[in-house]
């Protein structure tokens, strides 16, 4: 099992994009629900999590994002998720958490569906 790493953190077109890499599972998921709790409180309202590399998530991973998407949106900002594919994208439908946070293909996408808000 590939240990969850948070690759990248940089400001892209207004928004902080965190990119995170391995599973998204128990043991990793309190440190990406810091991670976010602590940009939100640094002022970064904007968040994008990029999920590419991110092959599985379980309810703990899932309840890190849903603590983020609450922080941010608290803040007057987003959260918007880039990248569910395959085993992420079917635990996201299966807890209809798709339908909660905003999710799209690609960072561009993404970027350009925040800066048209």
């Amino acid at each position: 099992m590939e240990h969850l790493q948070i690759t990248e953190e940089l400001e892209i077109e207004g928004s902080t994009v965190l990119k995170l890499s391995g599973h998204l599972i128990g043991q990793a998921a309190p440190d990406v629900k810091a991670r976010l709790k602590r940009l939100v409180e640094e002022g970064h309202n904007h968040l994008v999590v990029d999920l590419t590399l991110v092959p599985y998530t379980d309810s703990a991973g899932l309840a890190a994002l849903v603590s983020g998407l609450k922080a941010a949106r608290e803040a007057g900002g987003t959260l918007d998720l880039v990248g569910l594919d395959g085993q992420t994208l079917k635990v996201f439908r299966l807890t209809l958490l798709d339908r909660v946070f905003e999710h799209h293909p690609d960072l561009d996408s993404a970027l350009e569906a925040i800066s048209k808000r």
